[in-house]
């Protein structure tokens, strides 16, 4: 008896491992952020985890990894074990770099789990009010006349979506232009509003406030199409033929390998709370985003090989690369 008790307990040790795999209650989980704490994805990213905690049954920690791009956040994700306790706050940090580098430290198609998308942000084409430009028109001929270098751009660092679509845009005008990196896109804007640059792209949620604040005017947009906080200012794809569609993404990833169980179990959080809770709807609304909630893991992950072509297709039309 007593040695049919021991394999009894033996047999259910795997099962009980299984159990704990496809189950992160009352285990902390790090939701690591590829930004820098106070910048406006982080703020979203802490609301999504507060809120998450409970159904979950669960703490969820947000930890702020804005090292490189966000380059470390992905490399830290993809190396984590497949348990739950180790996600990504925006999948499409890792695409980019994959997109940018040669060797990122990681695949970006093998070695993580796309979990669910909560809403994109279109980048906004922000120059300071008191610019000579009242308008999309001027502001392209200006660009296809300046000299010696061009009018001057910031972005948050070389290779951010900010920085393809300036040089994307001004490429396909046939324009040139000289890039100002920062340390990140609330650096970019300011120096957008002090005149230390001419313009510059930022997420929607950045330069929204900025807006309303009257330091900052805005020309165009990066998204599908146009945003329901700005219904008159025009897209890039509708100022320039097949014009690239740029975003930046809210949304949650984990490692490879993580249980099925798991992943559906994380996905129908995140989809009940950004279905069901209207304040967090509207206030995602009104920073200029565009909800996207993904109807099944399986249908995110769909979506991953296809935004990395197209990522690597910004790149080349970019002409920007980290080596």
């Amino acid at each position: 008896m007593r040695r049919r008790s021991v394999m009894l307990g033996a047999a259910a040790m795997p099962l009980a491992r299984l159990a704990r795999a496809q189950d992160v209650s009352g285990r902390p989980i790090r939701l690591i952020v590829p930004f820098a704490p106070g910048a406006s994805s982080d703020t979203i990213a802490r609301i999504v985890a507060a809120k998450l905690a409970e159904p979950l049954g669960t703490s969820i920690v947000v930890e702020n990894r804005a090292g490189a791009g966000g380059l470390l956040a992905a490399q830290a994700v993809a190396r984590a074990a497949p348990d739950g306790t180790t996600l990504l706050w925006g999948g499409g940090t890792a695409l980019t770099h994959a997109a940018l580098q040669r060797d990122p430290g990681y695949d970006a198609l093998r070695d993580f789990t796309p979990i669910a998308t909560i809403v994109e942000n279109p980048a906004l084409l922000a120059v300071r009010s008191a610019a000579p430009w009242r308008d999309t028109a001027a502001f392209v001929a200006a660009a296809k006349e300046a000299r010696g270098g061009g009018l001057r751009y910031g972005s948050g660092g070389v290779g951010t979506p900010a920085h393809m679509a300036a040089a994307a845009m001004l490429r396909a005008l046939g324009a040139e232009g000289t890039h100002v990196p920062y340390r990140g896109a609330n650096q970019a804007t300011l120096a957008v509003e002090t005149g230390e640059v001419d313009f510059a792209f930022a997420i929607s949620n950045i330069v929204l406030p900025r807006l309303q604040q009257g330091t900052v005017r805005v020309l165009m947009s990066t998204g599908a199409r146009r945003i329901q906080a700005l219904p008159d200012v025009p897209t890039l794809a509708e100022l320039i033929p097949d014009g690239p569609v740029i975003t930046s993404g809210s949304s949650i990833v984990g490692p490879a390998g993580m249980p099925r169980p798991l992943v559906a179990r994380l996905h129908a959080a995140v989809n009940k709370l950004v279905t069901e809770d209207q304040a967090l709807r509207e206030a995602l609304t009104r920073e200029g985003g565009d909800i996207t909630i993904s109807p099944t893991p399986e249908a995110y992950a769909a979506e991953w090989p296809k935004e990395l072509a197209r990522m690597r297709r910004l790149v080349e039309i970019s002409g920007a690369r980290v080596e």
